[in-house]
């Protein structure tokens, strides 16, 4: 890839949305084969862990596309928070959105993106969706990649009173699909 269109891809927002619904593809097939095929194979005595790292999976690839759109939308609106350096033919991406970018922290390139402001048009800022945040952000790092973090102490806990069902279950969908509405319009915008 040239210099050139490595910088043209690399600040076209566009590409960053792309990533981001072709993730939430794949992790939409991933969870219809749970529900198709896995479910219907539990009173065939299935084991229930097969289950588990399946949707584990599926939980990585929704929590890379919302990177990848978080990504898009920092690229589109924060421009600043865009860093890389050019190095005679090479281009070397630094980070998009600061430190949380390298650290797969979505809750805080939710910050960077703008999405956390007081003014912003996204609504769905409460404990649950920061505790599905902070839960993808390990799907990324660890959890569908490696059976156990590189530190014991790494593993993501949910803050009092968010009930795990919201993070563990399906009804995780209640917050992400939400924010795969908000990259489109901001896409669209």
């Amino acid at each position: 890839m040239t210099k050139e269109d490595y910088l043209k891809e690399l600040n076209n927002p566009e590409s960053w949305f792309k990533q981001a619904f072709v993730q939430k593809l794949v992790a939409g097939q991933l969870k219809d084969v749970i529900i198709k095929t896995k479910f219907p194979q539990i009173k065939d005595g299935l084991d229930h862990q097969e289950i588990v790292y399946l949707w584990g999976a599926a939980l990585f690839h929704y929590a890379i596309g919302i990177e990848n759109g978080l990504k898009g939308i920092i690229v589109k609106r924060k421009h600043s928070l865009v860093h890389y350096d050019v190095e005679d033919d090479d281009v070397i991406l630094r980070n998009i959105g600061g430190k949380a970018s390298k650290k797969h922290d979505l809750y805080s390139l939710c910050h960077a993106a703008g999405l956390l402001d007081k003014d912003s048009d996204f609504d769905q800022n409460d404990k649950i969706f920061k505790n599905v945040m902070m839960s993808l952000s390990d799907a990324i790092r660890w959890a569908a990649r490696y059976p156990v973090p590189i530190v014991n102490s790494k593993v993501y806990k949910m803050e009092e009173g968010v009930p795990s069902v919201t993070i563990y279950g399906f009804h995780v969908l209640d917050t992400i699909e939400p924010m795969y509405d908000y990259f489109q319009k901001v896409r669209e915008g």
